[in-house]
């Protein structure tokens, strides 16, 4: 298992900070690849932080509703 994304991989993460840049003054990204190699960025340490926390908090709510797209598949088949 190694630890370094592929170069494609490398390349598409830097586009997409890149492009947060140009749009955003505050943004943290994070993505993991086929051989679970983690890679996260942010704008910075405090920034980075306070995003994960945040969206970690959301996604931990109780109210949060998830469609699957196979589920709906499934749904419509059925009818």
């Amino acid at each position: 298992m190694s630890n370094k994304m592929e170069n494609r991989e490398e390349e598409a993460f830097e586009k997409a900070k890149a492009i947060l840049s140009e749009h955003f003054p505050n943004w943290s990204i994070s993505v993991i690849d086929d051989d679970d190699c983690l890679k996260y960025d942010y704008t910075n340490y405090y920034i980075g932080k306070t995003l994960f926390r945040e969206a970690l908090s959301e996604m931990n709510k109780d109210d949060l509703d998830l469609i699957w797209e196979e589920a709906e598949v499934e749904d419509e088949e059925e009818e």
